[in-house]
């Protein structure tokens, strides 16, 4: 296989005519023509399958750093505030009594003690030695998620499992579906800290508990298991245009009204699905939902076929070129779990 040259005058790398292209080490950038994937390799021997899953990791795992980088100013933030500010709340959304249910305290947990716990929860997240994380367990209970625990979850100590998680791609030992799976469940820890981030400043009523409005509007759901719609938009390169475009087809092809919830973060997904489960009492794979999602956060949707969502992103996942990569998207977890990621 040809090296393709840093400098030449070609067109950018994509998965249309000119393959599939890796660059995930110095021997690269590496092509290999869609006419010959079956038999053609890289320069450092991997197949197809290897490098889509491989790039797919190494999308999540400069993801997931971005977001425990996040939580943890989030954190210093908080600590560096004085009891008083923890001990705020917003009276009108009875946020500080959200919280408390959430994380299952006790119903006479101070402000003091609430800031106290966050603190040390979200530490206990970013330690590199094994801790009790019960944070995990309340935000994600598998009873609601269980296609999360498809591997041990939460994995013990976080920060060695990502770092793992890392090393894993270039191990040849490691599994295509190893390496997916892998993905899954970092992106799910994205997720995770988007929501504790969101909790922390609405305690401190920095930014308050945004969209809290938007998630009441699941009140109105039927009882009786129905469609969902649920659209995430990021705000800094989301699409509104594709959002209403698919939404609209969506109600078109199904009788009835479908309600649409309309959320700006995936850092809700969690709440959504604890949320309908109370509502409906089955896993969140088990429901009618479609979530779309206009982001170029690989974990956004991820995260969300993790949970079970089904899920339809634009942009879309970079797993054409490898056919049992978008089959596992497509097919594995539909059969194991009854959730899908959609083609578009």
């Amino acid at each position: 296989m040809r090296r393709r040259e840093r400098g030449e005058g070609v067109p950018p790398c994509g998965y249309g005519l000119l393959g599939l292209c890796c660059s995930s080490c110095l021997l690269g950038p590496c092509r290999i023509s869609p006419f010959e994937k079956d038999s053609e390799k890289g320069q450092c021997g991997e197949g197809p399958d290897r490098i889509v899953a491989k790039n797919l990791l190494r999308l999540v795992g400069g993801e997931i750093l971005e977001g425990l980088g996040s939580l943890r100013r989030a954190i210093e933030r908080f600590s560096s505030l004085g009891p008083e500010t923890h001990a705020r709340r917003r009276a009108s959304s009875g946020f500080r009594s959200r919280i408390i249910e959430k994380y299952a305290l006790s119903p006479k947990t101070t402000g003091k003690a609430l800031g106290r716990y966050f603190s040390i929860e979200a530490e206990n997240l970013l330690s590199p030695v094994s801790r009790k994380r019960s944070i995990l367990k309340n935000l994600c209970p598998e009873r609601i998620f269980p296609s999360l625990y498809q591997q041990a979850f939460p994995p013990d100590p976080l920060m060695g499992y990502l770092i793992d998680s890392i090393h894993s791609g270039s191990r040849e030992s490691s599994d295509v579906e190893e390496i997916l799976w892998r993905c899954l469940q970092i992106s799910t820890i994205r997720i995770v800290c988007e929501e504790i981030e969101r909790d922390m400043k609405g305690l401190t009523d920095l930014e308050g508990p945004d969209q809290i409005e938007a998630l009441d509007t699941l009140a109105g759901v039927s009882s009786d298991l129905s469609p969902v719609i649920i659209t995430v938009q990021d705000e800094r390169y989301g699409s509104k245009e594709w959002i209403d475009g698919v939404v609209q087809k969506l109600k078109e092809s199904v009788k009835g009204e479908v309600p649409t919830l309309s959320i700006k973060s995936a850092g809700f997904l969690l709440e959504i699905g604890r949320r309908l489960y109370e509502k409906w009492s089955i896993p969140v794979a088990g429901m009618k939902t479609t979530t779309l999602i206009s982001s170029p956060r690989a974990t956004w949707t991820l995260g969300a076929l993790a949970l079970g969502f089904n899920v339809l992103s634009s942009p879309g996942l970079p797993i054409h070129g490898s056919e049992r990569v978008e089959k596992f998207f497509t097919e594995t977890l539909r059969k194991r779990f009854g959730n899908v990621y959609l083609l578009s």
